[in-house]
């Protein structure tokens, strides 16, 4: 008896014994995290929130939904954050008694909207690696900068467009398109959410979510399914929150109900939904036809001014073929042979807008005739590296890859180099991407066409209307002196070979001629700019016949019989002399910078720019332009101070290690000043480059010179005190000798400019005083780096 007594307890104790230790834990937060409103509210509101992505899908726009998946989160996301802001588990208060606490609120949640769908957009958060990165090399610096890289480059972009807008039609630039798409997939789901807190009526917080649904899939005859799964949710939506506020009530009025009247009312309403549903699919509707047409007709004249709107604002809405057609700009021909000079008119092929033309009418106070205009670029088009003495091609083995919008071909970034967001109108049939070499981030979807790694071809796409990011050259002469020679000790990239490979044409003169250019300069620029210094001494000229058939090799016969012509044999012989000498170099075909229009804020070109120039490709800094063609002005080398590249550059090691006992504070510091300094280092940046447009040069050399120890003497002119500034210079420089060279240089010709702008007939004076603003800002990019002994 007492055997079975006690069998008996160990049973009934192990009947009673407690949950597993997850299942405790997991009754805990849905315990005590419970969401105002509760779990199935907030479940509901979510679902809801996440149906108008699918109807961008269903409305033939899902190329663009791949600029970032992380949109389809943006609805469900401002659920969470509405009711994060809105307090998780405090019920709502009336919005009468404390208004300030709801404007807060409302601020907090689109303020959270613009920083989660920014980093949607372009990325600008670091990852944890990166963080855990910077936390061991102390890389805080960069990885700010890096952030607000992203974020100016999205505000360009965006500045662009607008751009383009007030012009009257902007380029097409889905990263915008999706900005906006994400904006309201935001709106509609935090309004959702606040509605369903606030008024806890399930119809009334998911009509914005079903309007903006409504509204995409109205001009689509699918998306039924997601129309339906709306309204169901919708139906239950309203069914919980009606039961959450009769519970309320009756608790308040301590009145006894029955817990199973839920799953009654849940049943009940589920009968009736599928009587429903099932009568609306068996039953035929005489009516819906003329209601549709009645609709149609009542919208229509709206519906007009709103498809206006849409091609203003986001022209090839709808994607474009990757497909290589044919016209004036399609790319380069089997084979680019030198000929006679072309024919070329006033035609305008493309009109481009750069970030440093946004918002120049209203920087210059309404009078941009009377002022120099913003830097202009070369468009490339296409780069070609195969030359048989006649003219240039490709090889055959090039790798074409299609690449989404937004999205980079090249996993590299050289060092030396500074983002310029253009957006470009193309005016004529081209399937070629334009912009300033280096091209790489098109705003829409592309192929990329390359020889090796780094090595660009073309882009490619139909698109007329488009903005894209280049990665263009910020290096100075100084820096490109000292750049390292390729050798033995320091090989070219596998598969760059092919940019020193000559044909068996080359005569014995051309080789001769090459090795006296070069003679005595031993770095690979100097070598470079001799070359191109000798054959800016050949006369321009587009009227030249095409080269007799037996000409075997027609950079021979330009050297040495023709001595004149266009572009194509300055370049032509550049690259032939340059791969003589040991310099890898291709063949660039665009066009030239163009003509500046004020009003328009945009570079006009026509296709008498068309143009060809050679890149030669330099250790670490990767691809240089070069302009040895006589009837072009020449290329300016400016180094920024920041114009290296974050990822090319080694992050120092920190100097000490903080002691153990603070390490702890200095994080918290970092993390409360971070948010702060960001901002303050942005403003100052702003102001730094107001005053630097409206700084007087000279008046800035002065203050340079004072704070430098060589301030004007008494009596002394200003070419003597440009002259003696300059000596001190040089004299005084201890670090970077070609750095104080260059610096000295550009003092001596800011100074003479200075000179003809007090005393120089007034019709000179404004071509002198754009020449001293000219040089004062490439002499701003060296005076940091010097260092002077006093």
């Amino acid at each position: 008896m007492q055997r079975t007594d006690l069998l008996d307890a160990r049973e009934a104790q192990q009947t009673y014994e407690r949950p597993h230790w997850a299942v405790r834990a997991a009754q805990w937060i849905v315990t005590t995290w419970r969401p105002d409103a509760g779990w199935l509210v907030l479940l509901a509101c979510i679902a809801l929130a996440a149906l108008p992505p699918g109807a961008l899908g269903e409305n033939r726009l899902e190329d663009l939904r791949t600029i970032q998946v992380g949109l389809d989160l943006a609805g469900p996301l401002a659920v969470v954050a509405t009711w994060l802001w809105l307090g998780w588990r405090r019920p709502p208060t009336p919005v009468r008694a404390r208004p300030w606490r709801a404007l807060g609120a409302a601020i907090g949640i689109l303020l959270t909207g613009l920083l989660v769908l920014s980093d949607m957009l372009v990325g600008w958060a670091p990852s944890i690696a990166e963080v855990v990165q910077a936390i061991r090399t102390n890389g805080w610096t960069a990885l700010a900068q890096q952030a607000i890289n992203d974020w100016m480059v999205m505000i360009t972009r965006f500045g662009l467009w607008w751009q383009g807008v007030r012009a009257g039609g902007a380029a097409q630039d889905n990263l915008i398109f999706a900005a906006v798409v994400g904006t309201a997939f935001w709106l509609a789901g935090a309004a959702s959410a606040w509605l369903a807190r606030r008024v806890r009526q399930g119809f009334l917080a998911a009509a914005p979510v079903l309007w903006l649904m409504g509204t995409m899939l109205l001009y689509t005859p699918a998306g039924r399914g997601l129309m339906l799964t709306g309204v169901l949710l919708t139906l239950a939506l309203h069914l919980l929150l009606d039961q959450e506020t009769l519970v309320r009530r009756w608790l308040a009025a301590g009145l006894d109900f029955s817990p199973s009247l839920y799953f009654d009312r849940l049943v009940a309403s589920a009968t009736i939904v599928a009587l429903i549903v099932f009568l609306a699919v068996v039953t035929p509707n005489w009516y819906v036809e003329s209601l549709v047409w009645g609709y149609y007709g009542l919208v229509e004249p709206a519906e007009q001014r709103l498809n206006d709107i849409r091609d203003r604002l986001f022209p090839n809405l709808r994607g474009t073929s990757r497909l290589r057609g044919g016209g004036t700009l399609d790319g380069m021909p089997n084979e680019f042979l030198l000929g006679a000079g072309s024919n070329l008119g006033d035609k305008v092929v493309m009109y481009v807008r750069t970030n440093d033309s946004i918002g120049y009418e209203d920087l210059y106070g309404g009078a941009p005739f009377d002022l120099p205009p913003p830097p202009g670029h070369y468009m490339r088009g296409v780069t070609l590296t195969t030359y048989d003495g006649r003219g240039w091609s490709n090889p055959p083995a090039t790798t074409r890859l299609d690449y989404a919008a937004n999205e980079s071909w090249s996993a590299t970034e050289a060092a030396g180099r500074k983002q310029l967001v253009q957006s470009i109108t193309v005016l004529v049939n081209s399937s070629i991407l334009y912009g300033a070499p280096e091209q790489v981030e098109p705003g829409i979807n592309y192929d990329a066409e390359v020889r090796a790694d780094g090595d660009l071809v073309a882009l490619w796409s139909r698109a007329r209307n488009y903005t894209i990011v280049s990665s263009i050259p910020a290096v100075s002469e100084a820096d490109l002196t000292v750049a390292p020679s390729w050798g033995p000790d320091l090989p070219l990239p596998a598969g760059y070979e092919i940019h020193l490979e000559l044909p068996d044409t080359i005569t014995e003169r051309t080789r001769q001629l090459a090795a006296e250019i070069v003679d005595g300069h031993t770095s690979l620029y100097a070598r470079a700019q001799a070359i191109e210094a000798y054959l800016r001494q050949y006369e321009y000229d587009l009227e030249v016949d095409e080269p007799p058939r037996q000409i075997e090799d027609v950079a021979d016969y330009f050297l040495f019989d023709l001595l004149r012509g266009y572009c194509d044999y300055y370049t032509t012989a550049f690259i032939v002399l340059a791969r003589l000498s040991g310099l890898p170099a291709r063949f660039a075909t665009g066009f030239a910078v163009g003509s500046w229009d004020p009003l328009d804020g945009a570079w006009i070109i026509t296709e008498a720019e068309a143009h060809s120039w050679p890149e030669v490709f330099f250790p670490d800094y990767g691809w240089i332009p070069f302009e040895p063609t006589a009837g072009r002005p020449e290329l300016a080398r400016i180094g920024l101070p920041v114009a290296r590249s974050v990822a090319a550059v080694p992050l120092p090691p920190p100097t000490s290690a903080p002691p153990p006992e603070q390490s702890l504070w200095n994080w918290q510091l970092l993390f409360w000043l971070l948010p702060l300094g960001l901002a303050t280092w942005g403003a100052l940046r702003v102001i730094d480059n107001w005053q630097q447009r409206r700084e007087d040069p000279w008046h800035g050399l002065l203050r340079w010179g004072k704070r430098s120890g060589r301030p004007l003497a008494d009596g002394e002119t200003v070419l003597e005190y440009g002259r003696g500034l300059a000596s001190f210079i040089v004299e005084h420089q201890t670090q970077a000798a070609d750095t104080g060279r260059v610096a000295a240089r550009e003092v001596t010709a800011l100074s003479n400019a200075v000179n003809h702008l007090y005393y120089a007939p007034d019709n000179e004076r404004a071509n002198a005083g754009a020449q001293a603003v000219e040089h004062w800002q490439r002499l701003r990019g060296y005076l940091p780096r010097l260092r002077i002994r006093r």
